[in-house]
C-alpha cells in the first residue's frame, strides 16, 4: 500500500477561514502521513479557537481521514504544514 496523495484541510480558529493543501508527490506524501499518524497519538488540546486539520490520505487501496487539533501536531509538523496551506 503506497501514499498516492494527502489533501489537508483546516479550518477553525478565531476567523473560522477554511484553507485546503494537496500533497501530490507520493515521497512527501507518504513522510507526511508517517509525521500525521504520529502525532494522532497525541493527546488532543483543549484551546479554545484552535484550528482543526483534517488529512485525508489516499493510498493505493484506501482512503483514511485523520483529524487533529492545532496543539496535536507539535514543533515537528507545525511547520510543514503550515508551509503547504501558504503555498496553495
Amino acid at each position: 500500500m503506497s501514499v498516492q496523495r494527502v489533501v489537508v484541510t483546516r479550518s477553525g480558529g478565531f476567523t473560522g477561514i477554511t484553507v485546503t493543501a494537496e500533497v501530490d508527490d507520493p515521497d512527501e506524501a507518504e513522510r507526511l502521513t508517517e509525521a500525521v499518524r504520529s502525532a494522532a497519538a497525541r493527546p488532543p488540546g483543549r484551546a479554545r479557537d484552535d484550528f482543526v486539520y483534517e488529512f485525508v490520505i489516499v493510498t493505493t487501496t484506501t482512503t483514511d481521514r485523520i483529524d487533529l487539533t492545532g496543539s496535536q501536531l507539535g514543533r515537528d509538523l507545525r511547520p510543514t504544514v503550515q508551509s503547504l496551506l501558504t503555498r496553495s
